[in-house]
């Protein structure tokens, strides 16, 4: 198959109406006008989409976000891929090719991240791993949290909260491998979602407003979902009040049970096992992938000891 006269661009305003014709076309998943916005927001100096086009006509499409991640204990300037058509491996790669040259080459992005896109891991320069021991906890009946938890009071958190700042500070050597989860983060992953209602908690000790653990639920159908947590591991009873949170938030939305999904946290998977959570096999395995712009961004650190949540492999939660 010849693809001549295939080429790519980057995304110009008024793109969105046959991009969104190609997703809904051809994409596994069909996406409104107001989510593709949100999964793309704007940015300086422009958002971070190139599309390829074919006797006019936009035939492929390769879209991400800019996110900032941590190797290592080093941020980077990256972007994750929120959305990716393309007829063959060949037009994905030289989607990616495009994204690559357009915002990596003037040291705006150091490396290119996905964990939504099982095809990339065939794409030349990727580095990709699936078999990382993936952490799906499920819990159907509600265990009241220990006394510990008492010690502890959490508040709903605001589309900006900048308390995250100082929370991810003293937690990040917890989270070696992972998305920046800042207060620029929260705001624009988990505000204004079209669809999603986001239940954010910020949790701190009783008698102190410095927070020590945020959390976030979604309800999807029968399940409260645990959308994203960060923790400082020196607080385990404020983790414990989230659990309560969950369960009191699920019995209010009417779900039968409460699912976790969460790589690279361990103590945190073992402590909520002690409050009712227990593994669950059926659910899918992302594959993550990542590709280095920059010469000495070592993605497989990234890849191989990622700190993975709902927030960096469901697009729609």
């Amino acid at each position: 198959m010849s693809f001549e006269n295939l080429q790519f661009r980057p995304y110009r305003e008024g793109d969105e109406a046959s991009i969104l014709e190609l997703l809904n076309e051809q994409g596994s998943i069909r996406c409104t006008l107001d989510e593709w916005a949100w999964l793309h927001p704007y940015e300086e100096p422009g958002r971070s989409i190139v599309v390829g086009e074919e006797a006019g006509e936009v035939t492929a499409v390769c879209g991400g976000a800019r996110l900032q991640v941590e190797i290592n204990g080093r941020e980077w300037p990256a972007i994750e891929i929120r959305h990716l058509v393309a007829e063959t491996d060949e037009v994905a790669g030289k989607a990616v090719d495009c994204l690559v040259k357009v915002f990596g080459t003037d040291g705006r992005c150091a490396l290119v991240v996905s964990s939504h896109f099982p095809d990339i891991a065939h794409i030349p320069g990727f580095v990709s791993r699936s078999d990382r021991c993936s952490q799906a906890f499920v819990r159907e009946r509600f265990v009241p949290a220990s006394r510990i938890h008492l010690r502890y009071r959490a508040e709903p958190a605001r589309d900006w909260e900048p308390r995250l700042d100082e929370l991810w500070r003293r937690a990040r050597g917890s989270y070696p491998n992972a998305a920046v989860r800042d207060a620029e983060y929260a705001l624009r992953r988990f505000a204004g979602h079209p669809t999603v209602r986001h239940h954010r908690f910020i949790v701190c000790p009783r008698f102190s407003s410095h927070a020590v653990a945020f959390g976030v639920l979604a309800g999807e159908r029968s399940r409260c979902r645990w959308v994203d947590l960060v923790w400082d591991h020196d607080h385990p009873g404020a983790l414990e009040l989230l659990a309560n949170l969950s369960g009191r938030l699920a019995g209010q939305l009417g779900a039968n049970h409460e699912e976790v999904w969460m790589v690279g946290d361990a103590e945190g998977l073992a402590l909520l096992a002690k409050r009712g959570f227990a593994g669950d096999d059926s659910l899918p395995v992302p594959i993550v992938s990542a590709r280095s712009i920059a010469p000495d961004v070592d993605v497989s650190a990234f890849v191989e000891g990622a700190y993975l949540t709902l927030a960096d492999v469901g697009r729609r939660i």
